[in-house]
């Protein structure tokens, strides 16, 4: 069995602990993924005939991994991608840690366990010796870029923004929709911040106050970790600027817990999209026609990585084409992306080796 092989073996029999974080898996899954991504199942071990060559993918090694504290999907899919690619993976975690991503390292197989190394410091010599940096999130991208010598590469996800765009607004999109919210508690790029409803602003006005009573009866199958004074002001002064608008005559609405900043609803008849203070806090704009819509959303849509749409239908993703969004999927299903999926509209497998040829 080639090292390949046996790394898929390894990966597979964590399945149950890791489906959580990466969707269902077994062997023959994770074999077609580096297949389709890197052309062939073998070429990480053999050299491959293409063309009128023959080539090779090399892991680029060691991987560092400095992850972010928002969810730990983000550790566990690019330490797994760096795992099925073989590379050593050093990962840097939060100064709070990841306790799930912590308890899977504690019970990982011999096999993986030699190619992981975690710390929640960052080591000097990590940076310098590393063969490419992957970085969960722009704010540690800033900090660090500097740190390391020119030519390591740098594989950057994040930030990103995710919406719903709801072209049927019933009971079932509104429960789909909160889901989506407060799953992770709305701190992952896939968490929906915004919702775009296809109606008059009447209809639009009626799918938010539905949506208030569905995020209303899922909050407490979603609950919130610790709120920072700064989160819990940030969503208070957005609440008081909502009302600050109604109360001047634009076409705005609120909706709110009661007593705590649990989850939050704006109406809001102007489009364009903005970042949220998270939490459990969405605003819902009336979708512009196809024709308007990109300059409508305005320029915050070159960060969008994820469109939940309802229904889900091709005829229907289509009218969202002006955005350029990497990945549209059903609404319910922001938060879980398939195994296969492209992330950030790139096939992450590729952007983990270096290829070598052998031509005659």
């Amino acid at each position: 069995m080639n090292p390949t092989d046996l790394r898929i073996r390894a990966l597979a029999a964590c399945n149950d602990l890791l489906e959580p974080w990466i969707g269902p898996f077994d062997e023959a899954a994770l074999r077609s993924l580096i297949a389709c991504q890197l052309g062939s199942g073998d070429v990480l071990d053999e050299w491959i005939p293409r063309g009128d060559t023959r080539c090779r993918a090399f892991p680029l090694s060691p991987l560092l991994h400095i992850v972010s504290g928002n969810t730990p999907h983000a550790a566990f899919q690019s330490v797994v991608r760096g795992l099925l690619v073989g590379s050593h993976n050093r990962v840097k975690l939060p100064s709070s840690g990841l306790p799930a991503f912590e308890s899977w390292i504690e019970e990982i197989p011999a096999g993986l366990a030699d190619l992981i190394e975690v710390r929640r410091d960052l080591p000097d010599h990590w940076l310098k010796s590393s063969g490419a940096v992957v970085f969960g999130n722009q704010a540690t991208l800033e900090t660090f870029r500097d740190l390391l010598p020119r030519p390591i590469p740098l594989i950057e996800h994040g930030p990103k923004l995710s919406i719903a765009v709801i072209f049927q607004p019933d009971e079932v999109a509104a429960g789909l929709v909160a889901t989506d919210i407060l799953s992770h508690d709305q701190l992952g790029c896939l968490s929906v911040q915004t919702v775009y409803v296809d109606g008059t602003p009447e209809q639009v006005r009626s799918f938010s106050a539905r949506l208030a009573r569905a995020l209303e009866m899922a909050r407490p199958a979603h609950p919130r970790g610790v709120v920072s004074l700064s989160d819990s002001g940030a969503i208070s002064n957005a609440r008081e600027l909502a009302r600050f608008r109604a109360a001047n005559g634009e076409d705005v609405a609120l909706w709110e817990s009661e007593g705590n900043t649990g989850w939050t609803v704006v109406y809001d008849h102007e489009p364009r999209l903005r970042p949220g203070p998270l939490h459990g806090f969405v605003t819902v704009h009336p979708l512009p026609s196809a024709a308007l819509l990109r300059d409508c959303l305005g320029p915050e849509v070159r960060h969008l990585s994820t469109a939940a749409i309802h229904p889900f239908q091709d005829a229907l993703a289509d009218r969202l084409d002006a955005l350029e969004i990497p990945r549209i999927c059903p609404l319910g299903r922001a938060q879980k992306p398939p195994l296969f999926w492209h992330h950030d509209g790139r096939p992450p497998l590729a952007d983990l080796v270096v290829w070598k040829d052998r031509s005659p």
